[in-house]
């Protein structure tokens, strides 16, 4: 009697040992996104993170994806892909005349080192409705916010990368990121002389980052893909609405 109640015992032990094993296990095996503190994801689903995995077909990061993207959505890019191509600080929108243009002067410190950024803003009223635009032009590229008359529209910069471009597209609504994040790289390199103009995003560009907003938080999926071979390096899905900028951890500067 008392062996079989010593088996019994033993028996309860090793149980709740491999339960206990198990969830260790699983605690110390669950994804984070990097980038964003640990605390915050209880409501964040992460299956790949950083690894690079090859990209399932419902995945595919091109522009024509349905499963991302829908045909208006679609349509937008590909305007935007080229509405760009030929803005200076004075012209270049079509349907959109000049209102305002200034220079602005920004100092900047970072690494122990001021930088002097000097940008041209312009504004642009559309002829035919009462949207308008608002281009700050650069050596550092271009951002470009376009609004109707109530606050809606998106937010579009073109950013070097390397030798190449970043193209970021936003929607927004009443000023506040609202519906579709995404980003796109141009790979052609162009060496020291860069400048956004010469990029070229028509042709086999590749969809680098994926993410759906709700009233400035983040909600769904988050995709993000390496352009170079077009792996998927983080899938992400947030279940609730979330804070991404409130929860971005800074960089440590030495």
């Amino acid at each position: 009697m008392r062996t079989k109640l010593r088996h019994i015992i033993l028996g309860i032990v090793l149980l709740y040992s491999v339960e206990s094993l198990f969830s260790q296990t699983n605690q110390a095996g669950r994804f984070y996104i990097p980038y964003l503190d640990e605390e915050s994801q209880s409501n964040v689903i992460v299956a790949i993170s950083g690894t690079g995995q090859l990209c399932p077909l419902e995945y595919t990061n091109t522009v024509s994806n349905t499963n991302l993207l829908t045909s208006i959505e679609q349509n937008l890019i590909q305007e935007i892909f080229v509405k760009y191509k030929n803005v200076t600080t004075n012209s270049g929108l079509p349907g959109a005349v000049l209102t305002d243009f200034y220079e602005t002067n920004n100092i900047v410190r970072a690494m122990n080192r001021t930088f002097k950024i000097q940008n041209w803003v312009s504004n642009f009223q559309y002829t035919n409705s009462r949207d308008h635009e608002i281009v700050i032009l650069g050596k550092g590229g271009l951002l470009a916010k376009f609004r109707n008359k109530s606050k809606d529209g998106y937010n579009v910069s073109f950013v070097r990368t390397g030798d190449g471009t970043m193209l970021r597209f936003s929607e927004e609504k009443d000023d506040s990121l609202n519906g579709l994040l995404i980003a796109f790289e141009d790979m052609h390199s162009q060496g020291t002389n860069w400048d956004f103009r010469h990029s070229d995003f028509t042709t086999n560009s590749p969809l680098t980052e994926y993410r759906q907003y709700t009233n400035g938080m983040v909600f769904g999926k988050f995709l993000m893909w390496n352009p170079q071979n077009n792996d998927l390096m983080l899938e992400a899905e947030f279940t609730e609405p979330y804070d991404f900028e409130k929860h971005r951890l800074q960089p440590q500067l030495r």
